[in-house]
């Protein structure tokens, strides 16, 4: 049971961290792309982030809490508090990222170009952020949970 939740706890991050790039890419690909190409990767990085980040993000948590549950001892060690944080903040973030991608969509349906720029700055933001709290999650896992965190 223990591989089986950690192999689950460790796609389901993977799954998590493969969307969050692609969302960002299919964005960022969207600039220079054909107006009805455009419009498709805009559409797709919102769908990206509906469909394979959030449940990623929550199958994640839902396996680290079930792992948590059944060696509670963890709660003791810091490195686990640091991590915790850091994956509160990146379900937070990939909550922003999902209503800033649908508002994007959305407002290039009504017409609404003007919004869609700082929209596109603030999702580079959101994925810089979230590249960053990534990194934290995995020295948090290695190099602090190793070496005594």
């Amino acid at each position: 049971m223990t591989s089986a939740l950690l192999f689950l706890h460790l796609l389901s991050f993977a799954a998590y961290v493969g969307a969050g790039f692609a969302q960002v890419r299919f964005l960022k690909r969207s600039v220079s792309a054909a107006p009805a190409v455009r419009d498709e990767l805009e559409q797709l990085c919102a769908t990206t982030i509906t469909k394979i980040e959030l449940p990623a993000i929550f199958g994640s948590m839902v396996t680290g809490a079930i792992m948590v549950a059944r060696a509670p001892d963890y709660l003791h060690q810091g490195w686990l508090h640091g991590k915790l944080t850091a994956v509160l903040l990146l379900a937070v973030l990939s909550h922003l990222e999902m209503f800033n991608a649908r508002k994007i969509v959305n407002a290039r349906a009504s017409g609404a170009e003007s919004e869609i720029e700082g929209r596109r700055k603030r999702h580079a933001t959101f994925g810089a952020i979230g590249s960053v709290l990534v990194a934290v999650v995995l020295v948090m896992v290695t190099f602090v949970r190793l070496h005594g965190g």
